[in-house]
């Protein structure tokens, strides 16, 4: 039992280290104000979290791995040659975006370490995650309020200073460019773990994704543009954790993490199409603004089915490995 919550804490722990050296290169090159303020507290918090969670590793006799953890490995997985080409101001955003989906993919990581520690009767280790897991979702609200209105003041900059002949394709190509990725990982998730319910629910996210991306390219040959084959930042951050960073994990305990990375990719979406949304109605684009809010409310759905199998997944995970 100490082994098997040793290791989930120290997963923890390497995924807050990640996320605050993140939150911190965020901070120093946010351009708006209210965003670089939300990284740098954020930065903060996440600091007294992984030191809360290391004391809790200490007392059940652990120590802070240098391996990282799959999870560790997917706040990492967007580099920055991926913003190349993009305004400071559409950097901030993408910033944002990514902060979200980060946020929804610890609140499942807590809710997984919950279940385990509740499962071995370990309440004090619940009851770290717990507070953790309350303060990931009040900062991941936090996030969201800024999404809007800064994509606005994004979108405006860019519209004034820009050489692109449509601003607004550019947030279309980004989006289409993710659901491709996102149709790619769910399909072979779909074929990995060991609850057949799951991976019927990954086939069938991957069938919705490859819709959404046609129906993106559609709107954005209409406007005069086409597919990038580059790849854009959340397109990146969708290409999840290597293989390499799960060695060692029960078939059971990988559908729990690719339900943690698909509920933290469902999240990154909704806060995409948030974005799109905005500079669409900013740009005077209806058509286009219908179009994102259709999608974000079918990425709100995948979020929704993802967290509900989340905690049966992870109750089985544990069983599967008591037994």
């Amino acid at each position: 039992m100490e082994d098997l919550i040793r290791r989930y804490l120290e997963n923890a722990i390497a995924a807050e280290r990640s996320f605050e050296t993140q939150l911190e290169g965020f901070s120093n090159s946010a351009v708006y104000e209210p965003a670089r303020t939300a990284f740098s507290a954020h930065a903060a918090e996440t600091r007294w979290q992984y030191e809360l969670l290391t004391a809790r590793l200490q007392m059940l006799g652990g120590e802070p791995s240098a391996f990282k953890s799959a999870l560790a490995h997917v706040f990492n997985a967007a580099p920055k040659m991926a913003q190349t080409g993009y305004s400071d101001e559409e950097r901030t955003v993408q910033d944002l975006a990514m902060a979200f989906a980060v946020e929804n993919a610890e609140v499942a990581m807590y809710e997984s370490l919950v279940i385990a520690a509740e499962a071995f009767e370990d309440q004090k280790t619940a009851a770290v995650a717990k507070e953790i897991q309350a303060q990931e979702r009040a900062t991941a609200e936090k996030v969201w309020q800024l999404i809007a209105p800064l994509s606005r003041e994004a979108f405006l900059k860019v519209r004034v200073g820009s050489t692109r002949d449509n601003p607004l394709a550019t947030w279309i190509e980004d989006a289409e460019a993710a659901e491709r990725n996102f149709e790619d990982a769910l399909s072979s998730f779909s074929n990995t773990g060991d609850q057949p319910e799951i991976q019927s629910l990954f086939l069938m996210m991957s069938g919705k994704a490859a819709t959404q991306h046609e129906r993106l390219e559609k709107r954005l040959r209409e406007i005069g543009g086409s597919p990038s084959i580059g790849k854009s930042i959340l397109a990146h951050l969708l290409a999840f954790a290597p293989l390499t960073a799960r060695v060692g994990y029960s078939d059971s305990e990988k559908a729990v993490q690719n339900l943690m990375v698909v509920y933290s990719a469902a999240g990154a979406e909704m806060a995409m199409y948030e974005s799109l949304a905005a500079v669409a109605d900013t740009a005077g684009d209806a058509k286009t603004g219908q179009l994102a809010r259709e999608l974000q409310s079918e990425e709100k759905e995948d979020h929704r089915l993802a967290w509900n199998q989340l905690a049966p997944a992870a109750r089985h995970a544990m069983m599967t490995l008591v037994h």
